[in-house]
């Protein structure tokens, strides 16, 4: 049969039961979208990672606790070990541009008998220098606030609107942890940054943090060397840090030091490692699919039994019917790719503006992987699932095929 023959014969048989084949393609519909959908909200949050990264500027590096074999550079079970006399210590070296330790906690925050919770940051003054962020009202954190461990705090653009409205908010008092604070300024409209809304953040100094919250370590040290080397900063850490924790010759680091080449690379990792997971899960629905095309193609075969008999008495031969029914399958398969393929492409795009209305700074591209590899699939299960019922269909004995009732 000729290729034209074999689409109209197909696309005729598919026509007669619309209803039938709509549930069929309806699988293979819904993994193709699945696995667009997926890639493509993993790639458009590596790039978001990336750039969040990048946009600390170069020579960053991170020190957080744990020991590098813990394999995440962010565990919460890692024990603790660094400490704000570890910063002060790296903050000495003529070879360091800009240091700070932090300690993050969740927390509430009353004003004007407002209760609001946002995200306390103990820090310093080199915050707004990392992040390029700088207040709208008042001043932000002195060191001598930090050395002094003083009462003061300085609000993100939400939780200042939230406690005193269109109020100056700087020189008012706002109770946090059950300690009275002095409000000495408001960041500007800064949105998110990671996966944190910087506009809920609570700034105080990261000594007083460490008072209140009754912790004797930092969460993690950022730092910026004036070396040409990033490796060379990040060995010279490292020698300070250990000769601190007098760790000997041959011992693991207690640390986890970290350029930002690495935790591009690492952040590249998660993503990726998540995208196969989701994906992988997202592909049983197409083999859920295409056990759902073999059996509606053996239903088929088993109704055109006197078709295929008559067929094949006129002359027809056993591969003629072989390549009908399996091009009926390829066509079936075929179709639901292409609309799993534009569903993937509109629920990909109403996906990421949806995210981009909670977290500005994600952007909408289509994974040319997940694309391909809809369109690859699609055919290869149409040739896979559909072989058999058609096989079955080519060996009919055309003389009991026409005895069929």
């Amino acid at each position: 049969m000729h290729v034209r023959d074999l689409i109209k014969s197909a696309m005729d048989s598919l026509l007669r039961t619309k209803g039938r084949t709509a549930l069929t393609m309806l699988g293979i519909v819904i993994g193709i979208t699945s696995v667009i959908l997926v890639l493509s909200i993993a790639e458009a949050a590596e790039r978001y990672i990336v750039s969040t990264v990048n946009s600390f500027g170069s020579g960053l590096i991170m020190v957080a606790n744990g020991p590098p074999s813990s394999g995440s550079f962010t565990s919460a079970f890692a024990e603790e070990v660094l400490t704000y006399d570890d910063l002060k210590a790296i903050q000495q070296k003529s070879w360091i541009d800009l240091a700070i330790a932090s300690v993050e906690q969740t927390d509430k925050i009353i004003a004007n008998g407002i209760e609001r919770e946002g995200k306390v940051t103990g820090t310093m003054p080199d915050e707004i220098k990392f992040y390029d962020i700088k207040p709208a009202e008042g001043v932000f954190l002195a060191q001598e606030d930090v050395d002094s461990r003083s009462r003061v705090t300085v609000l993100g653009y939400e939780i200042a609107r939230d406690l005193y409205g269109d109020e100056n908010a700087v020189g008012k008092t706002a109770r946090i942890s059950r300690q009275n604070f002095r409000v000495i300024g408001v960041m500007e409209k800064t949105g998110t940054r990671g996966f944190d809304n910087v506009d809920r953040n609570i700034y105080i100094p990261v000594t007083s943090a460490l008072d209140m919250y009754s912790k004797k370590y930092v969460q993690a040290l950022v730092i910026r060397t004036n070396l040409l080397s990033i490796t060379d900063g990040m060995r010279r850490i490292q020698d300070v840090l250990r000769d601190r924790h007098n760790i000997d010759l041959g011992e693991e680091d207690d640390f986890n030091v970290l350029s930002q080449e690495e935790l591009v690379k690492t952040a590249t990792q998660i993503t990726d490692i998540l995208g196969i997971l989701l994906t992988a899960i997202a592909a049983i629905s197409l083999v859920v699919g295409g056990i759902g095309i073999m059996n509606i193609m053996y239903v088929t075969v088993t109704e055109r039994t006197r078709e295929i008999g008559l067929r094949k008495a006129l002359g027809a031969r056993s591969r003629d019917v072989l390549a009908q029914f399996l091009f009926e399958a390829i066509v079936l398969t075929g179709i639901g790719g292409l609309i799993g393929v534009l569903l993937g492409i509109a629920f990909s795009f109403l996906a990421i503006v949806a995210i981009s209305s909670f977290q500005s700074g994600w952007t909408f591209s289509i994974s040319t992987t997940g694309m391909a590899l809809g369109f690859i699939v699609s055919a290869t299960i149409g040739v896979v699932f559909g072989y058999a019922p058609a096989r079955k269909a080519s060996n009919l004995n055309p003389i009991e095929a026409l005895r069929k009732e």
